[in-house]
């Protein structure tokens, strides 16, 4: 069964004191992050697991890979072995995100006498394998060898930091908690346990009991319900916007008032109405993954705050719309929360080019949670940065469906919504990438659902967090635990402690649950070496040495 944290704190006891009193964590004011840091790289091999040289060319057979790191409060003794190392493992963004937000490493790392280490993944920041305009460069930007990176980087620091007999606790949230929780059940050897928050890594295909691929936009619609926090009338209306748009778009004598309604920068065409349904069904999912309680510039790469609650508050601007140009003014107003986020945006470039966020284009691309892509990042002849586009269209291959009765999506008139057309999708990773989606891959290569035999993760997610659906819910054995948060967005309990928190004790016992396991894997791992070191001891005491 999974554990619900509503009111565990009275059985774990007390909750550990944050070292940063004065951090505000959704904001970051006065929290801990990439200044405090020393930045390092290593050399990694391009490709692991062939021997010849990428591309045939020596200059492409390494790279630099960069990891920041943080040893204030890391114990080291004249004699033992030093302290545990809190390492995070890389998502697809630079590193310096994740620095900045994963306060759970931070609050924690005084008590446990932590070294903290922050990798960053292949492909993407700094850690670059190739620059742009290199042709089939983006073959090696997989799972597989990132986690090698990764063990690389594991063994480098034991070797050179002193580190060999200290227990290594692994973190991840999101793509990084998928990351994490993978490299236990492939890498037991390198990693003593990992907390893996808001990991979806059921919610691939070919799985039994299966995936449900309506599951987030099925999640993203719970956001803005009254089950959720918010109205029905909000997801009611936002469903009903979508062919009201299109008929507008359509008529000549009302695209004038379309212009006005949606702010768009250029006139609306006869064409440009798929265009707006698309631009105004691109933040949602981004405003569920991040309807914390407080604000929050996780989502927004800390260039700008979403509110507390954006999914809340931008459907209480949907709530009363009746008129047309009242509705697509309301639904303006309301994804203007992640699109204005900065205020000081004056219209919105939605017409002519088309936009390529909603559910239509996640039809056609392939990308499964819909965010805006720039020109540059659609420019994949040129490009050799990371982008999840791609590796979407290659192992990461999780299936969704939109535009259902179950989601406030659009549905066009000619497609059944329910069914997911991995045929038409793999078109559109072959006219992008030049790549065919291998769906299998997940369940063949990184073990699907059977990972019974795998020890020391524990699986976290939020109900407000529509990833959850692919999520692991239920205990898989006693330590291969998972615990939910009610109150919870995308990865909240990785994230520094907030004010806003002590409104909501699930998200407070969420973290003190996870230190409980940390300690756990500590102990156990401290007790295994010193086992080991007897052993060695008494084994080196009794080797007769006889001459040759």
């Amino acid at each position: 069964m999974a554990i619900r944290l509503v009111a565990a704190l009275a059985f774990l006891g007390t909750v550990a004191a944050a070292p940063f009193p004065g951090c505000v964590g959704g904001t970051l004011v006065g929290c801990p992050g990439t200044p405090n840091c020393t930045v390092h790289t290593i050399t990694q091999n391009t490709d692991h697991f062939n021997w010849a040289e990428p591309l045939n060319s020596k200059k492409h057979a390494t790279f630099k890979q960069r990891y920041f790191v943080y040893d204030a409060f890391w114990s080291q003794p004249k004699t033992g072995p030093k302290g545990p190392v809190f390492f995070y493992f890389g998502n697809e963004d630079n590193v310096e995100l994740y620095v900045n937000h994963t306060g759970l490493m931070w609050e924690s790392a005084q008590e446990f006498g932590a070294l903290l280490v922050f990798a960053e993944h292949r492909y993407y920041g700094e850690s670059l394998p190739f620059p742009d305009g290199t042709k089939g460069c983006m073959n090696w930007l997989t799972s597989e060898q990132a986690m090698a990176d990764f063990a690389y980087l594991i063994d480098s620091i034991r070797s050179n930091m002193g580190a060999e007999q200290s227990p290594f606790i692994g973190f991840g949230g999101s793509y990084g908690g998928m990351i994490a929780a993978w490299f236990r059940v492939h890498y037991p050897n390198a990693i003593d346990g990992v907390i893996a928050a808001s990991a979806p890594i059921w919610s691939f295909t070919d799985l039994s009991p299966p995936y449900d691929y309506n599951a987030f936009d099925a999640g993203v619609t719970f956001d803005a319900s009254y089950a959720g926090g918010a109205t029905d009338a909000c997801k009611n209306n936002i469903k009903r916007a979508w062919p009201l748009i299109l008929e507008a778009a359509a008529d000549p004598n009302q695209r004038a008032s379309l212009q006005d309604d949606f702010m768009t920068c250029d006139p609306v065409g006869e064409d440009d109405g798929q265009a707006i349904v698309d631009w105004a069904s691109g933040p949602w999912g981004y405003m569920a993954m991040g309807n914390y309680p407080f604000s929050s510039s996780y989502l927004m790469h800390g260039k700008s705050l979403l509110p507390p609650w954006p999914m809340r508050l931008a459907c209480s601007v949907m709530n009363d719309a009746r008129s047309n140009d009242e509705l697509f003014v309301a639904l303006r107003r309301a994804v203007s929360i992640y699109y204005n986020s900065t205020r000081d945006v004056p219209c919105y470039n939605i017409t002519g080019n088309g936009q390529r966020s909603g559910p239509e284009h996640r039809r056609r691309m392939g990308s499964p949670i819909g965010a805006p892509l720039t020109d540059e990042q659609l420019d994949s002849e040129n490009s050799c940065q990371g982008n999840w586009g791609y590796q979407w269209c290659t192992e990461m291959v999780q299936p969704f469906t939109s535009g259902t009765d179950n989601d406030m999506f659009y549905c066009p008139p000619d497609v059944n919504c329910s069914n997911w057309d991995i045929t038409s999708q793999a078109e559109g990773c072959q006219s992008q990438w030049g790549v065919t989606p291998r769906p299998e891959w997940a369940n063949v290569m990184l073990g699907g659902k059977r990972i019974k035999g795998a020890s020391n993760i524990v699986f976290s997610n939020g109900m407000q967090d529509p990833w959850h659906g692919g999520g692991i819910l239920q205990n898989i054995s006693d330590t291969v635990v998972a615990i939910t948060i009610p109150d919870g967005a995308h990865h909240i309990d990785l994230m520094f402690t907030d004010p806003a928190d002590a409104e909501f004790g699930d998200i407070a016992a969420a973290r003190e649950f996870e230190r409980a396991f940390m300690r756990q894997w500590v102990a156990e791992a401290e007790e295994r070496y010193a086992l080991e070191g007897e052993s060695t001891a008494r084994s080196s005491q009794n080797i007769d040495v006889q001459e040759i």
